[in-house]
């Protein structure tokens, strides 16, 4: 049964009850611990967050990345779209002399490499440093999934 977006957003609305508490303890938890992963900077987070997810291919489907994959795999087998500082910025609200301060320091920590026209891209090391942060964020969604599949107004709800 396919759901619209409005529907399922009735349904959450319906459901928040069930799922707020949830949703606050997991993603409160989720919050401490990835600051912990960060060194207590939750911008540098952001920013690395932002380049992933804005660097992504457009031919990403979820069938070619496994979770080993996306923590272990060589960087020349999933290329990323590089992105500069300014659409990093413009993308998050991170002023863009943020931006480059936190990029440097991801650059220090081995997570993000610039090319020589200065984009920027994730390496593999990130994946690998941030595995527990990544066990962390699989904890989260887990959480989510429990509460979404005790509502038994949503499909393969119980």
């Amino acid at each position: 049964m396919q759901t619209s977006k409005s529907s399922k957003a009735e349904i959450v609305h319906k459901e928040f009850g069930r799922i707020w508490p949830v949703h606050l303890a997991a993603f409160t938890q989720l919050l401490i611990r990835l600051r912990r992963h960060f060194g207590g900077d939750l911008d540098l987070l952001l920013v690395l967050a932002v380049i992933g997810e804005r660097t992504r291919p457009d031919e990403w489907t979820p069938e070619l990345m496994t979770y080993q994959q996306l923590t272990r795999s060589k960087p020349e087998r999933h290329r990323q779209i590089p992105i500069n500082i300014q659409s990093v910025s413009d993308y998050s609200g991170i002023p863009r002399e943020t931006v480059r301060r936190k990029v440097k320091a991801l650059e220090k920590l081995g997570w993000v490499e610039r090319d020589a026209s200065g984009l920027i891209g994730v390496t593999p090391k990130a994946g690998k440093d941030l595995e527990a942060a990544t066990d962390d964020s699989v904890a989260y969604l887990a959480a989510l999934l429990e509460v979404f599949g005790s509502i038994p107004s949503l499909p393969n709800g119980r």
